[in-house]
């Protein structure tokens, strides 16, 4: 974490703002005195029994329209019983010295670790990955039993309300690796698929391919380490031997299914062929343990691709570059053609300063000691690929387009494509924020790019509210952008914030009483509202007693809520096609718009691979439309999808579950079948 506040702006804010203080100081009170047809409003504090770390949209039964949500923490492959003492006195009481020594190897736990803690006695018995109940839990959410606003207040009574919504995922289903901090995508077959592995601390990377199907809810089985087969037999360690866990093999046990490098913080991104791109990610050796691993750092190059159909990846030695942690990126459609994509990515480390270790560079020992730049790329995946100097060390196959003002590293960013009734598409990217790497203070900075104008460039927005990065931003049915939270210069960002992409305004709404910035999260729902989620269970009461401190979500509804009644979807495909018209029938006004919202996780402050798509259309008589689904697969990567009308008043309908899927692929039990009577 940064903590910087520069005189100038410690003036500024205290001129304007009443600080409460604590380890991440809590911005003061704003309102919304327009009301929630223009601010929106929050719902009461929804109690979870987890951090939400990472939150994805599942979907079992697509028939049904009710997907499930998968969430975990850190460890995720355990619950809070194995690494934490036992509780005295109603408090936080340490950790468990068995699972450092057995589990650990001697490296540290931390307040993340604490977040595991609850004083809801029965979540210590939890696994740290979840599976949620979405439709039942909104349905108890709707019911308007969560009025409270104060997390101190909930008492276990209120937390046991949401106890019935909440089912262990982790290693009773076949999870046996942690994946904190890891790269993830929803693939085209509705699987989630889970890159690298976090080896006892920050920075120590892994190899592992985890997936999650959702229609059996397990994960596919990548077999056990002996560290955690160990620890499941003889937690107290009075069965010697036990396998070292500083030797990597017995953390990080080879599999066929591996990545060639072990990675932390990779970024991961769908490719309109069904593969995914590996990108970036940090590793260290963690057999020299804890105090000297940091000082072998490095940043992972080389770009990876996996290959589903395969269950193997390629390394793409040809094409190595050095970018940031989770670097921003996202197919991009360059021609008319159906292999006419690239992959853009955002910024990377900046060539021109020293690396860390070098002279003037920054301390290798550092969380992430890299300077950035928003040098924006193009990376060419399919020419890699095809080069037949694949394996030679090269930086081939990258094509710059253009150069942010700011890096916006760790800054929420996300891809809004248009596509237009002539055949032409738009496809926006926008950053929120962020920072320039290592000892660079948070900007309140607002840019976008649009990679289908001739010579893209990147315009400059109106700015955040405050300074921050650890934001979180949704694109709502209506086209909207909204950003909740985040932090900069120590000082929360309460506030909820809506940019309008047509002028690039921003509009200030509610304020909460729960800071989101490290490790939270922000998921729309198929009702149009939006789930805000996650932080680090110990930060979420500001200058307050953190033992009080549970994981809570609010359910935000944005101001359409409150702007009249809402379209209904009446019928509509299940399955669309690329390129072809497909119907609808809808009810209760005249139709704007209408849009597809790719769904699967965010984490780490980005929604991965959560596109939103604008369709054209033909109104004809009694509510029906004439649809022309995304022609070509750069546009919009198939998938699962929530479908959107949104009236003239600017109100969506609730979304209904489609999937988008070449025409010439079948998933085994799917078909075209209509949602509707």
């Amino acid at each position: 974490m940064r903590h910087r506040v520069s005189i100038l702006l410690a003036a500024f804010l205290a001129a304007i703002f009443v600080f409460s203080l604590d380890d991440g100081r809590a911005s003061a009170s704003h309102t919304c005195a327009a009301g929630p047809s223009v601010c929106g409003q929050n719902s009461g504090l929804v109690p979870f029994h987890k951090d939400a770390i990472l939150a994805s949209l599942i979907w079992p039964n697509a028939k049904t329209g009710c997907p499930k949500m998968a969430i975990w923490m850190r460890p995720s492959e355990y619950k809070p019983k194995d690494y934490l003492n036992p509780t005295l006195g109603g408090v936080f009481s340490g950790f468990n010295p068995k699972y450092l020594e057995l589990v650990q190897g001697g490296f540290g736990l931390t307040q993340l670790d604490r977040s595991g803690w609850s004083r809801y006695a029965p979540d210590l018995e939890r696994e740290n990955a979840q599976l949620i109940d979405v439709c039942g839990l909104q349905e108890s959410i709707d019911s308007e039993k969560f009025t409270k606003a104060s997390i101190a207040t909930l008492t276990d009574a209120d937390i046991a309300l949401t106890d019935p919504f909440f089912q262990d995922a982790g290693y009773s289903r076949g999870l046996s690796y942690n994946l904190f901090c890891m790269g993830q995508e929803a693939g085209i077959d509705g699987r989630l698929y889970v890159f690298g592995l976090h080896d006892k601390g920050g920075n120590n990377g892994g190899r592992k391919v985890n997936i999650f199907d959702s229609k059996t809810e397990q994960w596919v089985w990548r077999g056990t380490t002996c560290v955690r087969s160990g620890w499941e037999t003889d937690p107290t360690g009075t069965i010697p031997p036990h396998c070292d866990p500083l030797d990597e093999t017995n953390t990080d046990p080879p599999l066929a299914s591996d990545m060639k490098y072990q990675r932390w913080y990779p970024t991961t991104v769908t490719l309109p062929d069904g593969r995914i791109l590996i990108l970036s990610g940090t590793d260290q050796d963690t057999s020299v343990g804890d105090a000297l691993a940091s000082r072998t750092k490095v940043r992972q190059p080389v770009p990876e691709v996996y290959d589903p159909r395969t269950d193997k990846t390629v390394a793409l030695e040809n094409a190595r570059k050095l970018l940031p942690m989770y670097p921003r990126a996202f197919v991009v459609q360059t021609g008319p053609g159906k292999n006419d994509w690239k992959v853009a990515v955002t910024a990377e480390v900046d060539p021109e300063r020293p690396l860390p270790g070098q002279p003037g560079g920054p301390n290798i020992r550092g969380y992430d000691p890299f300077f950035y730049i928003g040098n924006t790329h193009l990376l060419d995946v399919q020419a890699a690929l095809t080069d037949p100097n694949i394996h030679v060390p090269a930086s081939n196959h990258w094509t710059h387009v253009a150069k942010a003002l700011n890096a916006h590293e760790g800054a929420a960013s996300a891809l809004k494509v248009r596509i237009f009734a002539d055949g032409t598409w738009s496809q926006e990217v926008f950053s929120f924020g962020g920072d320039n790497g290592s000892g660079s203070d948070e900007v309140g900075m607002v840019e976008k790019i649009n990679f289908s104008d001739p010579i893209p460039a990147w315009q400059r927005l109106s700015d955040l509210v405050l300074p921050a990065t650890q934001n979180n931003m949704v694109i709502l049915p209506d086209g909207k952008l909204l950003v909740v939270g985040g932090r900069g210069a120590g000082v929360n960002t309460l506030h909820y914030q809506m940019f309008d992409p047509a002028d690039g305004s921003r509009t200030d709404l509610i304020e909460s009483s729960v800071p989101r910035h490290d490790h939270s999260t922000a998921l729309l729902q198929p009702n149009g509202g939006v789930w805000v989620m996650g932080g680090n269970r110990v930060q979420l009461i500001p200058g307050g007693n953190e033992n009080l401190a549970i994981p809570v979500t609010e359910f935000y509804q944005p101001p359409y809520f409150f702007k009249g009644p809402r379209p209904v979807i009446e019928k509509t495909p299940y399955r669309l096609h690329y390129g072809k018209t497909f119907k609808l029938r809808v009810s209760r006004g005249e139709i704007g718009s209408v849009a597809i919202l790719r769904t699967g996780p965010v984490t780490h402050n980005w929604t991965w691979g959560n596109r939103y798509v604008e369709l054209p259309f033909e109104a004809g008589e009694h509510g029906r439309l004439d649809v022309m689904a995304p022609p070509l697969p750069g546009l919009a990567i198939a998938g699962d999808y929530l479908l959107f009308v949104v009236n003239k008043d600017g109100v969506p309908s609730e979304g209904k579950h489609i999937r988008l899927r070449p025409s010439d692929e079948q998933l085994e039990d799917e078909d075209d079948h209509d949602h509707g009577a």
